[in-house]
């Protein structure tokens, strides 16, 4: 029997410093010395994946915090962003600290 495959999950990487300002985030990178700044969405997200998350799983939260979402473009924008932070460095595969 094949063993079901389970999505992905990913979340952010706890050794970075972030700082809440508003509705924005900032993260920083000591290794690359780089500031990344995300927006409300963004920042959202980046809440959301204090703990290990699946795209689907962040994409269902937004739909139920903001009115109006529409489910398919939600996950289009979380799976583009969330790569977005992975080629910055800034996530981390589940299971690693």
């Amino acid at each position: 029997m094949a063993e079901e495959s389970k999505p992905a999950t990913l979340r952010r990487d706890p050794t970075l410093p972030f700082q809440r300002m508003d509705e924005d985030t900032i993260v920083v990178d000591p290794r690359t010395r780089e500031v990344h700044l995300l927006n409300e969405t963004g920042a959202r997200i980046w809440e959301l994946l204090e703990t290990a998350s699946s795209v689907d799983e962040v994409a269902e939260a937004l739909e139920a915090e903001y009115e109006g979402a529409a489910p398919g473009a939600m996950r289009r924008e979380v799976e583009a962003f969330l790569a977005e932070l992975g080629g910055k460095g800034l996530l981390l595969p589940k299971g690693r600290a």
